[in-house]
């Protein structure tokens, strides 16, 4: 299955009785967005579609990704067995294969891939002058620095090769035409940018809100760089995507957009954004970044605003960070294939800290693997990688505790990276983008590794005893039934 729009999505979501839709007025002003965030924390997680907003005319749609429930509707698939289909596309031949029918499956699996253009936007679109304080743009929390732009989908190009990237970055709204653009040093769009700036050129930005869920999904993966995410998406839709040429920006956006911002950015100008209430559970200070210049806005005659809100560990921003964990790692296994499992807690805020298990073969593998989650993609962001043995489960944080302090020597089984890049929102930094790692080596030891004492066996029952004494259980537990 693949929504085509967000009205699609809407539909499937009344069939399944999963949506709220609320008639009340509502203000945009934290009033909306704490809604949002309260029917996650209750634990009911459902869409909710607010359809009388103070002060604009279009409704909102909030709570999109907000269980797995929705996100496997929104993907076709469990995000690990998509991972697995994604792993078996970039394999090599195994001896049962020619080279020439694995090229052939290979096609056929990445039929979908590249987008398609078209010229016309057709009668459903209409081009109006930008006013944004007529959108229903939402204040989160209550001491950030205006209203944000939650869930845009920002397009840009690279002015020498055109490659296209495309990302989620938040926006601040400044005024009817101007935003603040909070991309980080590390992200496609600032290296974009960097290049315009290099040559002394202005760039083109086009901003989409309210794509397709798959969409956004797709915006947001950590793929490596020059790999197109409108491309991506096609791979897991198994479905071209369909494009739309701008109007007054050499640039393509989904036709699923309910709202686009055409505009560019010039490098060389910046403006202080923030505060912003994050998924940190902290408030983001106030930093210099690219000022967005909208030119024209093109939108469906009845548009739907799309947003979201980021917090404290229950809203949705976690459920898609555990959705890209489990798509990733079959991924992830292919450059290190040691890793048995893999868990980013929900408590890390899904970025600081990884667990990851391993069949343990030789000394000092497990700080080889944390130096190569280091040097992978977006994981070199995290601050904490725990290395445990295959035995425990990296999801039972009970177990994962116990190694941590059952099976390492604080002096010489931690230990600490200086001056290593970091997350922009990673607030103990004692710099900006520039901090530290720590590495926990809770496998148990060798003699290879000096530990020269016996290492004790860990308890565990003999099977044939766990197996008369589950049969006996069951069977009391049905004569009490």
């Amino acid at each position: 299955m693949t929504f085509d729009d967000l009205n699609d999505f809407i539909k499937y979501q009344e069939g399944n009785n999963d949506i709220i839709k609320i008639n009340e007025e509502v203000d945009p002003n934290l009033e909306l967005t704490y809604i949002l965030s309260e029917e996650e924390r209750i634990g009911r997680k459902k869409t909710i579609l607010f359809n009388n907003v103070k002060g604009s005319k279009m409704p909102v749609l909030g709570n999109i990704f907000s269980s797995e429930k929705k996100i496997e509707a929104i993907l076709g698939d469990t995000p690990y067995n998509i991972g697995l289909k994604l792993k078996n596309i970039v394999r090599i031949p195994d001896d049962t294969e020619s080279m020439i029918s694995r090229g052939l499956e290979m096609l056929k699996e990445m039929s979908g891939i590249k987008p398609k253009v078209y010229n016309r936007k057709g009668s459903e679109f209409e081009v109006v002058d930008p006013r944004l304080t007529e959108y229903p743009i939402t204040k989160n929390w209550p001491k950030d620095g205006g209203r944000y732009i939650t869930m845009p989908v920002v397009i840009t190009k690279d002015p020498d090769t055109g490659t296209r990237n495309v990302g989620t970055y938040r926006m601040q709204v400044y005024d009817d035409e101007t935003a603040g653009m909070h991309w980080h040093i590390h992200k496609g769009g600032a290296e974009h940018m960097d290049r315009y700036k290099q040559e002394g050129k202005i760039m083109d930005v086009a901003v989409a809100i309210g794509v397709d869920p798959l969409t956004f999904f797709s915006s947001i993966a950590p793929l490596p760089n020059g790999i197109d995410e409108f491309s991506f998406r096609g791979i897991l839709a198994k479905k071209h995507l369909e494009l739309i040429k701008g109007e007054t920006v050499n640039l393509e956006y989904p036709r699923s957009s309910q709202i686009v911002l055409e505009g560019y950015i010039d490098p060389s100008e910046t403006r202080v954004e923030g505060p912003f209430g994050d998924h940190t559970g902290y408030y983001s200070l106030e930093e210099e970044f690219p000022v967005f210049h909208i030119k024209k806005i093109v939108q469906r005659l009845n548009p739907i605003y799309s947003t979201t809100i980021v917090g404290k560990l229950w809203h949705e921003d976690v459920k898609i960070g555990k959705a890209i964990e489990r798509m990733f790692l079959p991924l992830i296994q292919i450059q290190i294939p040691e890793i048995v499992d893999m868990n980013i807690p929900e408590e890390t805020v899904v970025s600081n800290m990884i667990v990851v298990s391993i069949r343990k073969r030789y000394p000092g593998q497990a700080k080889k693997v944390m130096f190569a989650i280091w040097g992978t993609g977006q994981m070199m962001f995290t601050k904490i990688v725990v290395v445990v043995d295959d035995d425990v489960d990296v999801h039972d944080m009970k177990q994962v505790m116990w190694a941590m302090t059952t099976r390492i020597d604080p002096v010489n089984d931690v230990f600490m990276v200086p001056n290593t890049p970091t997350d922009s929102l990673d607030h103990p930094a004692r710099l900006f983008n520039l901090g530290s790692k720590m590495g926990i080596d809770a496998t148990r030891k060798s003699p290879a590794e000096n530990y020269n004492r016996p290492w004790p066996d860990t308890l565990s029952m003999s099977s044939d005893v766990e197996k008369k004494a589950d049969e006996l259980i069951k069977k009391l537990e049905q004569s009490q039934n």
